[in-house]
């Protein structure tokens, strides 16, 4: 039972789901930093101020809480959106090479299969 337990942990895909874990909750720390030290007060210079919670109430109703998580998403998707289009554009050289590998293998397989062909068709009498 223990073996399988540790076959079980050890696998690649549980390890990267842990390593995801952990970078997504420091990335999440990273990301509120910039909502509240950066991003807010420039809307609290627009606004006048970034509480919109308590702030907007009308007739019991807080509809501030919704407009404030609303801001909250799409501030924090753009920062995720802007990281991801920085660590694409990074690792994209890295790809482009191992495609370009990929290309010149099938064409050389290519190649060897004709010259195969042609080795056989000596052989048979066939020719060209």
């Amino acid at each position: 039972m223990w073996q399988e337990f540790k076959d079980f942990m050890l696998r690649g895909n549980v390890l990267d789901l842990a390593v995801a874990v952990v970078i997504g909750a420091a990335f999440g720390k990273i990301v509120q930093a910039l909502v509240e030290n950066i991003i807010m007060p420039l809307i609290a210079l627009i606004f006048g101020d970034t509480d919109f919670a308590s702030d907007w109430v009308y007739m019991g109703i807080t509809y501030g809480v919704f407009i404030q998580a609303i801001i909250d998403f799409i501030i924090i998707g753009a920062a995720v959106f802007v990281f991801v289009k920085v660590v694409n554009k990074l690792t994209r050289n890295k790809f482009v090479e191992e495609e370009a590998e990929d290309e010149q293998l099938v064409l050389l397989r290519e190649m060897r299969d004709s010259l195969k062909g042609l080795e056989d068709s000596k052989k048979d009498g066939t020719g060209l």
